[in-house]
Protein backbone atom coordinates (compact mmCIF):
# COMPACT_ATOMS: atom_id res chain seq x y z
CA UNK A 1 0.00 0.00 0.00
CA UNK A 2 1.59 3.77 -0.96
CA UNK A 3 1.60 6.22 1.56
CA UNK A 4 -0.38 8.57 0.00
CA UNK A 5 -3.59 5.69 -0.45
CA UNK A 6 -2.44 4.65 3.07
CA UNK A 7 -3.02 8.75 4.40
CA UNK A 8 -6.40 9.12 2.45
CA UNK A 9 -7.64 5.73 4.22
CA UNK A 10 -6.62 7.09 7.82
CA UNK A 11 -7.90 10.85 6.87
CA UNK A 12 -11.65 9.11 6.22
CA UNK A 13 -11.50 7.09 8.76
CA UNK A 14 -10.28 9.47 11.45
CA UNK A 15 -13.16 12.02 10.17
CA UNK A 16 -15.63 9.96 9.71
CA UNK A 17 -14.99 8.91 13.60
CA UNK A 18 -14.90 12.10 14.61
CA UNK A 19 -18.20 13.38 12.67
CA UNK A 20 -19.98 10.28 14.10
CA UNK A 21 -19.18 11.53 17.86
CA UNK A 22 -20.04 15.17 16.64
CA UNK A 23 -23.30 13.69 15.27
CA UNK A 24 -24.20 11.88 18.50
CA UNK A 25 -23.19 14.51 20.76
CA UNK A 26 -25.78 17.28 19.44
CA UNK A 27 -27.60 18.66 22.49
CA UNK A 28 -29.90 21.66 22.75
CA UNK A 29 -27.93 25.12 24.51
CA UNK A 30 -30.68 24.93 26.69
CA UNK A 31 -29.85 21.66 27.77
CA UNK A 32 -26.32 21.82 27.86
CA UNK A 33 -25.89 24.80 29.83
CA UNK A 34 -28.25 24.16 31.76
CA UNK A 35 -27.05 24.84 35.92
CA UNK A 36 -27.71 22.54 38.87
CA UNK A 37 -30.70 23.73 41.15
CA UNK A 38 -29.99 25.32 44.09
CA UNK A 39 -29.53 22.80 46.94
CA UNK A 40 -29.14 20.41 44.12
CA UNK A 41 -25.81 18.68 46.42
CA UNK A 42 -28.34 18.96 49.76
CA UNK A 43 -27.02 15.49 51.18
CA UNK A 44 -30.54 14.88 52.35
CA UNK A 45 -31.08 13.77 48.79
CA UNK A 46 -28.88 10.82 49.23
CA UNK A 47 -28.58 8.88 46.07
CA UNK A 48 -31.62 10.41 44.32
CA UNK A 49 -31.18 12.03 41.36
CA UNK A 50 -34.29 13.09 38.94
CA UNK A 51 -35.07 12.11 35.90
CA UNK A 52 -34.09 15.52 34.24
CA UNK A 53 -30.60 15.02 36.39
CA UNK A 54 -29.88 11.79 34.55
CA UNK A 55 -31.28 12.52 31.00
CA UNK A 56 -29.25 15.90 30.67
CA UNK A 57 -25.83 13.87 31.80
CA UNK A 58 -26.29 10.94 29.91
CA UNK A 59 -26.38 13.04 27.15
CA UNK A 60 -22.98 14.51 27.96
CA UNK A 61 -21.56 11.23 29.13
CA UNK A 62 -23.32 8.67 26.21
CA UNK A 63 -21.33 10.17 23.44
CA UNK A 64 -18.00 9.23 25.19
CA UNK A 65 -18.95 5.86 25.25
CA UNK A 66 -19.12 6.23 21.40
CA UNK A 67 -15.63 7.98 21.18
CA UNK A 68 -13.95 5.06 23.27
CA UNK A 69 -15.22 2.22 21.05
CA UNK A 70 -14.42 4.69 18.02
CA UNK A 71 -11.14 5.59 19.38
CA UNK A 72 -10.00 1.75 19.22
CA UNK A 73 -11.36 1.41 15.80
CA UNK A 74 -9.06 3.98 14.60
CA UNK A 75 -5.91 3.24 16.29
CA UNK A 76 -6.84 -0.38 14.65
CA UNK A 77 -7.12 1.08 11.34
CA UNK A 78 -3.98 3.08 11.48
CA UNK A 79 -1.93 0.09 12.68
CA UNK A 80 -3.26 -2.16 9.75
CA UNK A 81 -2.49 0.26 7.27
CA UNK A 82 0.60 0.74 8.44
CA UNK A 83 1.35 -2.84 8.65
CA UNK A 84 0.51 -3.13 5.20
CA UNK A 85 2.92 -1.11 3.47
CA UNK A 86 4.31 2.20 5.29
CA UNK A 87 5.80 0.53 8.01
CA UNK A 88 8.17 -1.71 5.78
CA UNK A 89 8.57 1.46 3.46
CA UNK A 90 9.87 3.51 7.07
CA UNK A 91 11.63 0.49 8.77
CA UNK A 92 13.74 0.15 5.27
CA UNK A 93 14.71 3.77 5.95
CA UNK A 94 15.32 3.64 9.70
CA UNK A 95 17.47 0.83 9.46
CA UNK A 96 19.91 2.98 6.73
CA UNK A 97 20.69 5.36 9.87
CA UNK A 98 23.69 5.22 11.84
CA UNK A 99 23.58 3.98 15.49
CA UNK A 100 22.39 0.34 15.57
CA UNK A 101 19.09 -1.64 16.73
CA UNK A 102 18.59 0.57 19.63
CA UNK A 103 18.80 3.97 17.26
CA UNK A 104 16.28 2.08 15.21
CA UNK A 105 13.82 0.39 17.49
CA UNK A 106 13.82 4.12 19.13
CA UNK A 107 12.39 5.72 15.94
CA UNK A 108 10.40 3.04 15.00
CA UNK A 109 8.17 3.29 18.13
CA UNK A 110 8.46 7.96 17.87
CA UNK A 111 6.97 6.69 14.34
CA UNK A 112 3.64 4.67 15.44
CA UNK A 113 2.98 6.42 17.84
CA UNK A 114 2.92 10.17 15.85
CA UNK A 115 0.84 8.12 13.58
CA UNK A 116 -1.52 7.46 15.88
CA UNK A 117 -1.92 10.55 17.49
CA UNK A 118 -2.40 12.21 14.17
CA UNK A 119 -5.08 9.69 13.13
CA UNK A 120 -7.20 10.28 16.26
CA UNK A 121 -6.54 14.23 16.53
CA UNK A 122 -9.74 14.94 15.28
CA UNK A 123 -11.76 12.89 17.26
CA UNK A 124 -9.45 14.41 20.41
CA UNK A 125 -10.42 17.49 19.15
CA UNK A 126 -14.38 17.02 19.03
CA UNK A 127 -14.49 15.43 22.25
CA UNK A 128 -11.52 16.79 24.08
CA UNK A 129 -12.42 20.59 22.84
CA UNK A 130 -15.33 21.54 21.01
CA UNK A 131 -17.85 19.45 23.05
CA UNK A 132 -16.24 20.50 26.47
CA UNK A 133 -16.93 24.29 25.33
CA UNK A 134 -20.08 23.77 24.22
CA UNK A 135 -21.05 21.87 27.74
CA UNK A 136 -19.15 24.88 29.33
CA UNK A 137 -16.45 22.72 30.89
CA UNK A 138 -13.62 23.94 29.33
CA UNK A 139 -11.39 27.23 30.35
CA UNK A 140 -9.12 26.84 27.36
CA UNK A 141 -8.40 28.66 24.48
CA UNK A 142 -7.24 26.62 20.62
CA UNK A 143 -4.02 27.77 21.37
CA UNK A 144 -3.90 26.34 24.82
CA UNK A 145 -5.15 22.82 23.58
CA UNK A 146 -2.34 22.73 20.63
CA UNK A 147 -0.29 23.19 23.27
CA UNK A 148 -0.98 20.64 25.15
CA UNK A 149 -1.29 18.53 22.42
CA UNK A 150 2.01 18.86 21.46
CA UNK A 151 3.35 18.35 24.67
CA UNK A 152 1.10 14.95 24.57
CA UNK A 153 2.36 13.46 21.76
CA UNK A 154 5.87 14.38 22.84
CA UNK A 155 5.30 12.48 25.84
CA UNK A 156 3.91 9.50 23.91
CA UNK A 157 6.91 9.09 21.22
CA UNK A 158 8.96 9.17 24.40
CA UNK A 159 7.33 6.14 26.08
CA UNK A 160 6.65 4.61 22.19
CA UNK A 161 10.08 4.94 21.47
CA UNK A 162 11.56 3.15 24.79
CA UNK A 163 9.67 0.48 25.14
CA UNK A 164 10.29 -0.29 21.11
CA UNK A 165 14.09 0.03 21.91
CA UNK A 166 13.50 -2.08 25.61
CA UNK A 167 10.85 -4.98 23.72
CA UNK A 168 13.52 -5.54 20.31
CA UNK A 169 16.30 -5.69 22.84
CA UNK A 170 15.31 -8.18 24.47
CA UNK A 171 14.07 -10.32 21.73
CA UNK A 172 17.41 -9.61 20.44
CA UNK A 173 19.23 -10.51 23.61
CA UNK A 174 17.18 -13.43 24.65
CA UNK A 175 15.35 -15.53 21.86
CA UNK A 176 14.20 -17.96 24.09
CA UNK A 177 13.43 -16.38 26.60
CA UNK A 178 12.18 -12.49 26.03
CA UNK A 179 8.81 -13.17 26.83
CA UNK A 180 9.73 -13.68 30.33
CA UNK A 181 12.51 -11.16 30.36
CA UNK A 182 9.99 -8.55 28.52
CA UNK A 183 7.88 -9.45 31.21
CA UNK A 184 10.00 -8.03 33.99
CA UNK A 185 11.33 -5.65 31.50
CA UNK A 186 8.59 -4.17 31.35
CA UNK A 187 7.15 -4.60 34.88
CA UNK A 188 9.95 -2.38 35.77
CA UNK A 189 9.24 0.33 33.25
CA UNK A 190 5.81 0.52 34.85
CA UNK A 191 7.24 1.34 37.81
CA UNK A 192 9.46 3.91 36.42
CA UNK A 193 7.27 5.39 34.82
CA UNK A 194 5.08 5.95 38.06
CA UNK A 195 7.95 7.12 40.09
CA UNK A 196 8.50 9.85 37.30
CA UNK A 197 5.50 10.65 36.60
CA UNK A 198 4.80 13.43 39.30
CA UNK A 199 8.07 15.14 38.54
CA UNK A 200 8.85 14.57 34.59
CA UNK A 201 5.40 14.60 32.82
CA UNK A 202 2.74 16.05 35.46
CA UNK A 203 4.90 19.92 35.72
CA UNK A 204 4.31 19.55 31.55
CA UNK A 205 0.94 19.92 31.86
CA UNK A 206 0.63 22.09 35.08
CA UNK A 207 1.99 24.34 37.48
CA UNK A 208 1.62 23.17 40.95
CA UNK A 209 2.44 24.91 44.22
CA UNK A 210 2.01 24.24 47.46
CA UNK A 211 -1.35 24.77 49.90
CA UNK A 212 -1.12 27.82 51.45
CA UNK A 213 -0.93 28.36 55.07
CA UNK A 214 -4.12 28.59 56.95
CA UNK A 215 -6.74 26.48 58.86
CA UNK A 216 -7.72 24.31 56.19
CA UNK A 217 -4.00 23.01 55.66
CA UNK A 218 -3.43 22.60 59.61
CA UNK A 219 -6.75 20.43 59.22
CA UNK A 220 -5.67 18.43 56.03
CA UNK A 221 -2.03 17.51 58.01
CA UNK A 222 -3.93 16.67 61.07
CA UNK A 223 -5.79 14.57 59.11
CA UNK A 224 -2.56 13.21 57.71
CA UNK A 225 -1.06 12.40 61.14
CA UNK A 226 -4.50 10.70 62.15
CA UNK A 227 -4.18 8.77 59.12
CA UNK A 228 -0.60 7.84 60.01
CA UNK A 229 0.71 9.46 56.60
CA UNK A 230 3.41 11.66 56.37
CA UNK A 231 2.48 14.90 54.45
CA UNK A 232 5.40 17.01 53.22
CA UNK A 233 3.07 19.31 51.10
CA UNK A 234 -0.57 19.11 49.90
CA UNK A 235 -0.03 20.82 46.06
CA UNK A 236 -2.51 22.49 44.24
CA UNK A 237 -2.74 22.24 40.48
CA UNK A 238 -3.49 25.24 38.19
CA UNK A 239 -6.46 23.04 36.41
CA UNK A 240 -8.36 26.33 36.33
CA UNK A 241 -6.56 27.36 33.06
CA UNK A 242 -8.41 24.28 31.26
CA UNK A 243 -11.38 23.11 33.14
CA UNK A 244 -14.10 23.90 35.75
CA UNK A 245 -14.02 20.26 36.79
CA UNK A 246 -12.88 19.13 40.01
CA UNK A 247 -10.64 16.47 40.99
CA UNK A 248 -7.64 15.09 43.41
CA UNK A 249 -5.35 12.56 43.09
CA UNK A 250 -2.33 11.01 44.36
CA UNK A 251 0.66 9.44 42.14
CA UNK A 252 4.26 8.71 42.28
CA UNK A 253 6.35 5.63 44.12
CA UNK A 254 8.88 6.79 47.19
CA UNK A 255 10.14 10.08 47.49
CA UNK A 256 7.92 11.31 44.02
CA UNK A 257 4.69 10.57 46.48
CA UNK A 258 2.18 13.35 45.76
CA UNK A 259 -0.97 14.51 46.67
CA UNK A 260 -2.55 16.92 44.78
CA UNK A 261 -5.87 19.05 44.54
CA UNK A 262 -7.40 21.05 41.62
CA UNK A 263 -7.82 24.91 42.52
CA UNK A 264 -11.53 24.18 41.39
CA UNK A 265 -11.94 21.52 43.96
CA UNK A 266 -10.91 24.27 46.55
CA UNK A 267 -12.63 27.15 44.85
CA UNK A 268 -16.07 25.11 44.78
CA UNK A 269 -15.82 23.32 48.04
CA UNK A 270 -16.39 24.13 51.51
CA UNK A 271 -13.45 22.89 54.01
CA UNK A 272 -15.69 19.84 55.11
CA UNK A 273 -15.51 18.60 51.54
CA UNK A 274 -12.29 19.22 50.84
CA UNK A 275 -11.32 17.64 53.94
CA UNK A 276 -13.08 14.71 52.63
CA UNK A 277 -11.58 14.46 49.54
CA UNK A 278 -7.82 15.00 50.94
CA UNK A 279 -8.97 11.50 53.76
CA UNK A 280 -10.09 9.96 49.93
CA UNK A 281 -6.59 10.25 48.90
CA UNK A 282 -5.00 9.37 51.82
CA UNK A 283 -7.10 6.08 52.13
CA UNK A 284 -5.64 5.45 48.82
CA UNK A 285 -1.56 6.08 50.35
CA UNK A 286 -2.90 4.07 53.99
CA UNK A 287 -3.55 1.28 51.62
CA UNK A 288 -0.47 1.60 49.04
CA UNK A 289 -2.81 1.73 46.43
CA UNK A 290 -0.46 2.92 44.12
CA UNK A 291 2.15 0.07 43.96
CA UNK A 292 -0.52 -2.15 44.11
CA UNK A 293 -2.18 -1.13 40.92
CA UNK A 294 1.60 -1.30 39.83
CA UNK A 295 1.35 -5.19 40.98
CA UNK A 296 -1.96 -5.99 39.09
CA UNK A 297 -0.27 -4.00 35.43
CA UNK A 298 2.44 -6.96 36.20
CA UNK A 299 0.34 -9.43 36.24
CA UNK A 300 -1.62 -8.00 33.07
CA UNK A 301 1.60 -7.91 31.57
CA UNK A 302 2.63 -11.13 32.60
CA UNK A 303 -0.81 -12.75 30.98
CA UNK A 304 -0.10 -10.64 27.90
CA UNK A 305 3.56 -11.57 27.03
CA UNK A 306 2.49 -15.04 27.59
CA UNK A 307 -0.25 -14.53 25.00
CA UNK A 308 2.28 -12.78 22.79
CA UNK A 309 4.60 -16.03 23.16
CA UNK A 310 1.76 -18.26 21.79
CA UNK A 311 1.84 -15.31 18.88
CA UNK A 312 5.07 -15.07 17.73
CA UNK A 313 5.22 -18.95 16.23
CA UNK A 314 2.23 -17.70 14.00
CA UNK A 315 4.54 -16.58 11.24
CA UNK A 316 1.50 -15.76 9.12
CA UNK A 317 0.29 -13.18 11.50
CA UNK A 318 4.12 -11.77 10.61
CA UNK A 319 4.43 -12.37 6.96
CA UNK A 320 1.42 -10.76 6.59
CA UNK A 321 2.79 -7.52 7.76
CA UNK A 322 5.89 -8.01 5.33
CA UNK A 323 7.75 -9.10 8.77
CA UNK A 324 10.26 -11.92 9.23
CA UNK A 325 9.18 -12.35 12.80
CA UNK A 326 8.32 -11.00 16.45
CA UNK A 327 11.82 -9.21 16.18
CA UNK A 328 11.96 -7.32 13.18
CA UNK A 329 11.06 -3.43 13.22
CA UNK A 330 8.33 -4.50 10.90
CA UNK A 331 6.52 -6.08 13.66
CA UNK A 332 5.98 -3.29 15.83
CA UNK A 333 2.32 -1.89 14.09
CA UNK A 334 1.26 -6.02 14.84
CA UNK A 335 2.80 -5.65 18.28
CA UNK A 336 1.02 -2.24 18.90
CA UNK A 337 -2.09 -3.37 17.79
CA UNK A 338 -1.95 -6.75 19.88
CA UNK A 339 -1.27 -4.51 22.65
CA UNK A 340 -4.34 -2.50 21.94
CA UNK A 341 -6.52 -5.65 21.84
CA UNK A 342 -4.42 -7.23 25.31
CA UNK A 343 -5.31 -4.16 26.81
CA UNK A 344 -9.22 -3.92 26.32
CA UNK A 345 -9.14 -7.62 27.05
CA UNK A 346 -7.80 -7.21 30.90
CA UNK A 347 -9.31 -3.53 31.10
CA UNK A 348 -12.66 -4.84 33.01
CA UNK A 349 -10.81 -6.80 35.72
CA UNK A 350 -8.40 -3.80 35.75
CA UNK A 351 -11.28 -1.33 36.57
CA UNK A 352 -12.38 -3.79 38.99
CA UNK A 353 -9.39 -3.53 40.87
CA UNK A 354 -9.42 0.11 40.82
CA UNK A 355 -13.19 0.33 41.92
CA UNK A 356 -12.28 -1.50 44.88
CA UNK A 357 -9.68 0.61 45.72
CA UNK A 358 -11.54 3.61 45.16
CA UNK A 359 -14.62 2.41 47.75
CA UNK A 360 -12.06 0.94 50.37
CA UNK A 361 -10.50 4.88 49.98
CA UNK A 362 -13.77 5.85 50.84
CA UNK A 363 -14.60 3.79 53.67
CA UNK A 364 -11.15 5.78 55.06
CA UNK A 365 -12.32 9.15 54.66
CA UNK A 366 -15.29 8.46 56.54
CA UNK A 367 -13.19 6.74 58.91
CA UNK A 368 -11.04 9.97 59.29
CA UNK A 369 -13.55 12.52 58.84
CA UNK A 370 -16.48 10.91 60.75
CA UNK A 371 -18.73 13.61 58.32
CA UNK A 372 -21.54 11.00 56.06
CA UNK A 373 -22.85 14.59 55.30
CA UNK A 374 -20.16 16.25 53.69
CA UNK A 375 -19.43 12.91 51.92
CA UNK A 376 -22.45 13.01 50.16
CA UNK A 377 -23.07 16.61 49.44
CA UNK A 378 -19.27 16.06 47.96
CA UNK A 379 -20.43 13.15 45.93
CA UNK A 380 -23.03 14.96 44.60
CA UNK A 381 -21.54 18.55 43.96
CA UNK A 382 -18.68 16.52 42.21
CA UNK A 383 -21.45 14.48 39.99
CA UNK A 384 -22.95 17.68 38.91
CA UNK A 385 -19.59 19.91 38.17
CA UNK A 386 -17.89 16.53 36.47
CA UNK A 387 -21.04 15.69 34.84
CA UNK A 388 -20.68 12.24 35.95
CA UNK A 389 -22.67 9.11 34.25
CA UNK A 390 -26.01 9.47 37.29
CA UNK A 391 -27.58 6.41 35.68
CA UNK A 392 -24.15 4.49 34.10
CA UNK A 393 -25.35 1.23 31.87
CA UNK A 394 -23.61 -1.80 33.69
CA UNK A 395 -21.55 -2.59 30.98
CA UNK A 396 -20.00 0.52 30.90
CA UNK A 397 -19.30 0.43 34.48
CA UNK A 398 -17.86 -3.01 34.44
CA UNK A 399 -15.85 -1.95 30.97
CA UNK A 400 -14.98 1.29 32.02
CA UNK A 401 -15.06 2.65 35.36
CA UNK A 402 -12.58 3.10 37.46
CA UNK A 403 -14.81 4.45 40.06
CA UNK A 404 -17.82 3.04 41.16
CA UNK A 405 -21.02 4.89 40.10
CA UNK A 406 -21.87 8.03 41.87
CA UNK A 407 -24.84 6.63 43.43
CA UNK A 408 -23.52 3.72 44.97
CA UNK A 409 -20.93 5.94 46.63
CA UNK A 410 -23.61 7.81 48.18
CA UNK A 411 -25.48 4.58 48.98
CA UNK A 412 -22.37 3.31 50.71
CA UNK A 413 -21.53 6.34 52.81
CA UNK A 414 -25.21 6.43 53.96
CA UNK A 415 -25.00 2.52 55.42
CA UNK A 416 -21.67 3.12 56.81
CA UNK A 417 -23.19 5.59 59.08
CA UNK A 418 -25.89 4.00 59.84
CA UNK A 419 -23.42 1.51 61.07
CA UNK A 420 -22.43 3.35 63.03
CA UNK A 421 -25.16 5.05 64.83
Amino acid sequence: MSILRAATILGAVALAAAAGVALASRTPGDIRLQKPAPGASDPSLGARFSNEQVARHGRYRAPGYLAFALTIAVEAAALIVLARGPMGRAAGWIESLPGGLVVHALAAGAVVAIVLFVALLPLSFVRGFALQHAWGLSTQDVGGWVSDQARSVLVASVVAAIGAAAFFAVVRWQPRWWWLVGWATFTGLTALMTFVYPILVAPLFNRFTPLEESPLKARLVALADEAGVRVDDVLVADASRRTIAENAYVAGLGATKRLVLYDTLLDAGGDDETAFVVAHELGHRVENHVFKGVAVASVGLLLSFLALLWLSGRSAVWEWAGASGIGDLRALPVLVLFATLAGILLLPAENAVSRAFERRADEIALQLTDDPAAAVRTFRRLAFSNLADLRPPGVAVGMLFSHPPVADRIRAAVAGSNRTQ
